[in-house]
């Protein structure tokens, strides 16, 4: 936390003693007075609440979509052959591109706001399965097949723990991104939720309340990670102990 607490306290003397118009540069004292008010009123926690839920439905369903296709697509090349130019068709069109696609097809409400985070998420959970699976050393692979490793025991053993640091790697991006796609679409039609009360800020010009909604989206982002983190230490706690760590020695 030394980091963070180093820019802040910058921050904190730009704002106050280096001549910067609040308006536009309000200090992290200001935004944190505002937002101690929205949550002694429990005005912020409903915003939270249905980012959150939004954030999870999209990414739990990205994952589900994207880990079962990932593994579809690494086990069959007739798989492959027909979901790979879909995939890389659909890839390089922006999230937010498609926004009014969504809200034509599945409304104004939480659908649509779903349906957006399912596709920013989706993409980096089936890519990573994908390459994961696929990258698997071939000598792994043959050494498990000379012990009598074969059909779904050898996915099980070989193929799905060895792919696991690059399958959670997308599973951790994704978490990124769910949050990303939720704020943009609830700043562009959005009655509720964080991005919702941060544009709404901007547009009554209260800068400070806009940058507490701005912290707390950081706040829950740096959560997901920590999450995240958490996750994949105790999954893959045999790939972390034989790590370098950044050590080189």
């Amino acid at each position: 936390m030394i980091s963070p607490l180093c820019v802040l306290a910058l921050w904190e003397i730009i704002g106050r003693f280096i001549w910067v118009d609040p308006f536009f540069f309000p200090p992290p004292t200001a935004m944190l007075r505002e937002l101690y008010a929205m949550t002694i009123t429990g005005e912020v926690f409903p915003h939270i609440g249905v980012s959150i839920v939004r954030a999870l439905s999209g990414y739990i369903l990205a994952a589900i979509v994207g880990l079962t296709l990932g593994l579809l697509v690494a086990w069959s090349t007739v798989v492959e052959d027909i979901a790979d130019p879909l995939i890389e068709l659909i890839r390089p069109i922006s999230t937010f591109a498609l926004v009014p696609v969504m809200f034509v097809w599945f409304g104004i409400g939480n659908g649509s706001k779903v349906a957006i985070i399912f596709k920013a998420c989706f993409f980096p959970i089936v890519l990573n399965t994908i390459a994961g699976i696929k990258g698997v050393d071939k000598k792994l692979i043959q050494a498990a097949r000379s012990l009598g490793a074969e059909g779904i025991q050898l996915w099980i053993k070989v193929l799905i723990p060895a792919a696991l640091p690059m399958i959670i790697t997308g599973l951790r991006i994704s978490t990124a991104m769910s949050m990303l796609a939720i704020v943009g679409v609830e700043m562009i039609a959005a009655d509720s939720g964080i991005g919702f009360l941060v544009i709404d800020a901007q547009r009554t010009f209260a800068t400070a309340r806009m940058f507490a909604g701005i912290i707390v989206i950081s706040a829950i982002g740096f959560t997901f990670d920590r999450i995240a983190r958490f996750i994949e230490g105790r999954i893959l706690v045999w790939h972390t102990e034989t790590s370098l760590s950044g050590r080189m020695t």
